[in-house]
């Protein structure tokens, strides 16, 4: 029977214990099992929210910030990536998942972290992935903002394409380090002996984070078969991304290893010095002449060719490398003005031609006390000259690096689409008469 009190009670109310027949029907709540958001949608969600921040910048400068991303949800999409990492690798002594949310790190370098992991990672971890049975397809509105869903498209920049694509990248990455077996991933010897020294700066509390790490174990992993991960050029890219603000990071001895171990025999070749200069018999050092014109004149029964500097002050190496990774130093201490670096083998040397990377010249120049490197234009670096200066060319990798050797810090690199089909040369300039610059290796 029914009471007087659910009698009266008005029409579709609910009754705390059970559900309530009205007009002979019975209403049922209709729940459904939860689902877990799975990494593809967790990582989209990311992306739009970034989007969201970046456009926000673009269309007002002096707008507040939006609401960003929270630090549980970076460190979820983190602690995902390492679990995988850590289940795949045969090395066990890390534990990147139980240690990549207490690192240290900020929100601000977790978010550059995953937008700069997805633009570096290899072909194949962009390549469509089947998620599902199904092909992980992104909506073409994805990047854009909540509020346009179901208006038209428009074009956006190209950093907002950029973070449409990272969302797939992102996403796919993870499915790509799910497909892979247990125990499945041995790093090459050379790697993983500066992931574990890197690991154990972290512990000691010499490495601000654990994200470059994470960097350079996922992208060795992801290397394409046949390759091997440009160690010197991986540990450049991470001075770039996670010391922007700080202090350059000493190499480990792992990475210093790795890069002086092609050091190579440089020595000047005098065919090519401007007349002006006085190389050694040795062939390791170079100085301006002592010139009195009225005694002594250097371009007297001089021949103009092509293969000799005869406007700027500088000489060539001996031997030109076609492939390989070479290294060698420079002592420069005390100097006030040099140019280090590579040429191509065909590049100009007469006259007063601008020496850049526009004329294939790859330099650092130092000039009235500032370092420069010589790109078009011109970049001034925020570092103090070296006393000795170090030169990586990786011909395969299209890489140029300079050290500082004393300190172990990366100063600059220049990307060079080589033509292996041309040598390229070590040069050096200088216009001091009474500091020599000479070769150490």
């Amino acid at each position: 029977m029914t009471s007087d009190a659910e009698r009266d009670r008005p029409a579709g109310s609910y009754s705390s214990i059970g559900p309530i027949k009205e007009k002979n029907k019975e209403i049922k709540c209709n729940s459904q099992p939860f689902l877990k958001p799975t990494f593809a949608q967790r990582a989209e969600r990311l992306m739009k929210k970034v989007s969201k921040i970046l456009h926000s910048k673009r269309v007002d400068p002096t707008a507040p910030e939006p609401v960003d991303f929270t630090l549980d949800e970076s460190k979820l999409i983190l602690r995902e990536i390492a679990q995988e990492l850590d289940r795949i690798m045969q090395t066990r002594d890390l534990s990147l998942s139980t240690n990549v949310c207490e690192d240290g790190s900020s929100l601000e370098e977790r978010q550059a972290f995953l937008l700069q992991l997805a633009q570096a990672l290899p072909p194949q971890a962009h390549a469509p992935e089947m998620l599902h049975g199904q092909t992980a397809e992104l909506s073409p509105c994805s990047n854009g903002l909540e509020e346009n869903r179901g208006e038209a498209c428009t074009p956006k920049p190209e950093e907002d394409k950029g973070l449409k694509k990272a969302i797939g990248d992102l996403s796919t990455l993870s499915w790509t380090l799910k497909g892979m077996e247990e125990d499945s991933v041995c790093l090459d010897t050379d790697v993983d002996e500066v992931v574990k020294e890197m690991f154990k700066l972290w512990k000691k509390g010499k490495l601000p984070n654990l994200l470059p790490v994470l960097d350079f174990v996922i992208l060795s992993i992801l290397q394409q078969e046949g390759q091997k991960l440009s160690i010197a050029k991986h540990w450049n890219r991470n001075q770039e991304l996670f010391n922007s603000k700080a202090d350059p990071q000493h190499a480990p001895d792992s990475v210093w290893k790795w890069i002086t171990k092609t050091r190579a025999e440089v020595r000047l070749d005098p065919s090519t010095a401007n007349p002006c200069l006085k190389i050694s018999q040795d062939g390791r050092a170079v100085k301006m002449d002592n010139i009195v014109e009225i005694v002594y004149d250097p371009w007297k029964d001089f021949r103009r060719t092509k293969q000799r500097y005869d406007g700027w002050w500088c000489v060539l190496g001996r031997e030109g490398f076609a492939s390989g990774k070479h290294y060698w130093e420079v002592d420069v201490r005390g100097k006030t003005e040099w140019r280090v670096g590579v040429v191509r083998e065909s590049a100009p040397r007469n006259g007063f031609k601008s020496l850049n990377e526009k004329t294939y010249h790859w330099t650092l120049k130092l000039q009235l006390g500032r370092l420069m490197a010589m790109t078009v234009p011109v970049t001034k670096l925020a570092r103090c000259a070296p006393s000795v200066l170090g030169v990586f060319l990786d011909m395969e990798e299209g890489n140029v690096s300079f050290y500082d050797v004393g300190n172990r810090f990366h100063i600059y690199s220049f990307n060079v689409s080589f033509d292996l089909d041309e040598k390229i040369f070590p040069v050096f300039g200088t216009v001091e008469t009474g500091r020599v610059m000479r070769i150490l290796n």
